[in-house]
């Protein structure tokens, strides 16, 4: 899965930025990417790191 450009040598942080919302938007009218379910993977891992903090679990697997 690809998400972010490779940061190119001299770029600023506003190219950058401007470089990776062209490709998210290529991404997502290719149909590629799915804002929704972006979004509900982000809530899974926000709602799993949450609770791996209540229970002192850091997800090493060691």
């Amino acid at each position: 899965m690809y998400l972010m450009p490779k940061k190119k040598p001299g770029m600023t942080p506003e190219e950058q930025k401007k470089a990776f919302r062209a490709k998210v938007r290529e991404m997502i009218d290719a149909g590629e990417l799915s804002p929704i379910d972006a979004d509900a993977a982000l809530d899974a891992l926000v709602r799993k790191g949450a609770k791996d903090a209540d229970t002192g679990h850091r997800g090493c697997s060691d």
